[in-house]
C-alpha cells in the first residue's frame, strides 16, 4: 500500500524561492516542476526547463528552487509498505536525478486528482490514493523509458511543445492566438494548423481546458470567492468565466462547489 502523507498542486511562489533540506525527509518526495528551476545534485547546480520531474529517496539531500518569480510545482510526499518496495524499484525511476519531459501534463493531472482525493472523506479514500499514486508512477516510468513518437520528431515540435508547456502550466496568463503565433515566429493560420496537427486540439481549447480544470480544483479545495477565482484563473470577466464554466460542467461554479461539498460524508 502506498500512503500519501502530504501533497500540493499548483504551488506557486511569487518571489524567488529555494528549498534546502540537507538531511532530506523521512519519506519519498516527488516533484513535478512546472517552471524553470535549478537543482543541486551530484555536487553541481543545473538550471532546467519547465516539465522537470524528480524523485527523492528517503533522507536524501534536497536543494532546488528558482531565481525568478512564478515558481510553480506539484509535490507529493509518500511512503509504502516494505512488501511494495520492489514495485517502486522495478520502475527504474532514478532517484535524486531531475528528468526533463516533453509533457508533464498527465502527471500534473494525477497530482491534481491525488490532492483532491486527499481532501475528501470517501470511505475508500486510502485505496483510491494508492491506485492514483501507482498510476502516476507507472506513467512517469513510461515517459522516462518510452521511445519518441512521430510528432516529437517534427522540426517545430520543440518550440511548439515548449509553448504548450507554458500554456498548460500557466493558463492564467493573457493568451491570444496572435501573441502565441508571434512567440514561435509563425503566421496565425499556420500556427493554429500545426498546433492541432501536433497535439490533437486547438491552442485556445488548451487554454480554456487548463483554466477550467484549475477552477474546479480551487472551487473544491478553497473558500476563494467566485470573482477572485475567476481572476486567479485568468478571466478578466466574472461573467465570461461563469458562462464558460457552465458550458464545461453543466452547472454554475457555485453549484459545482455546493455539489462536491454535499457529496462528501
Amino acid at each position: 500500500m502506498i500512503s500519501i502523507l502530504k501533497c500540493g498542486y499548483e504551488s506557486r511562489h511569487q518571489k524567488p524561492f529555494h528549498m534546502l533540506r540537507p538531511e532530506g525527509s523521512s519519506d519519498y518526495t516527488l516533484l513535478v516542476v512546472k517552471s524553470e528551476a535549478f537543482f543541486e545534485y551530484d555536487h553541481t547546480y543545473r538550471n532546467l526547463p519547465a516539465n522537470t520531474v524528480i524523485l527523492y529517496d528517503k533522507y536524501a539531500y534536497v536543494h532546488y528552487g528558482c531565481h525568478t518569480p512564478d515558481y510553480n510545482d506539484d509535490w507529493i510526499h509518500f511512503d509504502l509498505d516494505e512488501k511494495d518496495l520492489p514495485f517502486l524499484m522495478g520502475l527504474k525511476i532514478p532517484f535524486q536525478t531531475p528528468v526533463s519531459l516533453s509533457d508533464a501534463g498527465q502527471l500534473s493531472e494525477f497530482s491534481r486528482l491525488i490532492v483532491m482525493e486527499k481532501h475528501s472523506s470517501h470511505p475508500y479514500r486510502v485505496q483510491i490514493l494508492d491506485s492514483l499514486m501507482r498510476t502516476l508512477l507507472y506513467t512517469l516510468a513510461s515517459q522516462i523509458h518510452e521511445k519518441p513518437d512521430k510528432a516529437s520528431s517534427h522540426k517545430y515540435y520543440g518550440i511548439m511543445n515548449s509553448l504548450r508547456v507554458s500554456i498548460l502550466n500557466a493558463p492564467h496568463r493573457k493568451w491570444t492566438i496572435d501573441t502565441m503565433s508571434q512567440s514561435v515566429h509563425m503566421s496565425p493560420s499556420y500556427f493554429q494548423h500545426l498546433y492541432k496537427d501536433l497535439f490533437g486540439t486547438s491552442c485556445m481549447q488548451d487554454v480554456i481546458s487548463a483554466r477550467l480544470k484549475n477552477a474546479c480544483f480551487y472551487l473544491r479545495t478553497t473558500e476563494m470567492s467566485i470573482q477572485s477565482l475567476a481572476g486567479f484563473c485568468g478571466y478578466e470577466s466574472e461573467f465570461h468565466f461563469m458562462r464558460q464554466f457552465k458550458k464545461y460542467k453543466n452547472m454554475t461554479p457555485s453549484q459545482y462547489r455546493s455539489h462536491y461539498r454535499n457529496v462528501s460524508p
